[in-house]
């Protein structure tokens, strides 16, 4: 079993397509093989909570100034990228606001990761607990591991969001982010925003230049 390749519109331009294969290559494989952690029965504790996330958000900055929009505030195309291209009519009942889950993950979970190593002195400071977490299946011992292939595969491959919380959870005294929906997301949106062709031929022509 192996890496499950986007599904971009077929009106996709030549260029924006390499971009898009090659943050594949780079980022999501590195993402599937991550989330197979831990394997406990390797002696592979690591469930690469913070690392997964680092690669995420940095595919979503990179997308937020490459095909997205070429100018402005790098906060605001960050956070615009979400707000107008991450499935969250797809998230379960009950979320956050779009704005407001758009903002938290750059807020709170990318600006601290890149920053300040994770600690969130800003929301410490107000008593907030901040975490990033992981989905678990058991092993046959008995043990707590990472996903199996067959759900890694789901995760990228369906259109429908598997059964999962929230990929942005918030109450007066934590915010979660969960990885596995927020990989999820993140490919949902890369695929609907190939599909906007105006915007494609925006980014095929900023591409061309470089």
């Amino acid at each position: 079993m192996a890496y499950k390749s986007l599904v971009l519109d077929a009106s996709t331009p030549q260029k924006v397509r390499e971009l898009i294969v090659h943050i594949e290559m780079l980022s999501f494989s590195d993402v599937h093989s991550m989330l197979r952690l831990p394997v406990m029965n390797y002696r592979i504790a690591a469930g690469c909570n913070f690392a997964i996330s680092h690669v995420l958000m940095s595919v979503i900055g990179g997308i937020s100034t490459t095909l997205y929009k070429q100018q402005g505030n790098v906060g605001d195309r960050f956070i615009g990228l979400l707000k107008d291209y991450y499935p969250w009519d797809l998230e379960p009942t009950g979320i956050l606001p779009t704005a407001d889950a758009a903002d938290a993950i750059y807020n709170v979970f990318r600006n601290p990761l890149t920053h300040d190593l994770g600690l969130d002195l800003k929301q410490k400071s107000k008593g907030i607990v901040v975490k990033v977490k992981r989905l678990k299946t058991t092993s046959g011992s008995g043990q707590d591991r990472g996903l199996m292939e067959k759900q890694i595969e789901q995760l990228e491959i369906s259109q429908t969001r598997p059964t999962m919380s929230a990929t942005v959870t918030a109450t007066s005294q934590k915010k979660v982010l969960l990885v596995e929906g927020l990989y999820w997301g993140i490919r949902r949106m890369i695929e609907r925003l190939s599909a906007d062709n105006k915007r494609m031929i925006v980014a095929e022509n900023f591409l061309a230049q470089l």
